[in-house]
């Protein structure tokens, strides 16, 4: 009982911080993209992994990314991205046609079987 509770004082309190962030400097900061900031932090807690990340890809690059729970599943897709130049459309259209996994069994196909 009390987790539904906490879950709903943590869910006014990122509508109140955005509500003062989009006040204080304009758009951007909706309760929607302050939940995919959160996320990104987790999934990115090192400073320095960030840092590197931005200068290699925009907001939108990175939103695509985050999903993604395979380290190395991610790792191929922003290498990919970074060495091919893709686009946010581009990588998506990879990440929807499973282009991770179909290399990978195209590499390996006895060890996934």
């Amino acid at each position: 009982m009390l987790g539904g509770e906490r879950a709903e004082y943590g869910k006014q309190i990122v509508v109140t911080l955005a509500r003062q962030l989009t006040n204080e400097f304009g758009r951007g900061f909706s309760d929607k993209q302050l939940r995919r900031m959160m996320q990104f932090a987790e999934v990115f807690p090192e400073q320095e992994i960030v840092v590197s990340l931005m200068r290699q890809f925009n907001w939108t690059h990175l939103i695509a990314l985050i999903p993604m729970k395979d380290p190395l599943q991610w790792e191929f897709y922003a290498q990919m991205c970074r060495i091919e130049g893709w686009s946010v459309r581009g990588l998506a259209e990879r990440i929807d046609s499973m282009l991770y996994q179909r290399t990978a069994l195209s590499k390996k196909p006895e060890k996934l079987i």
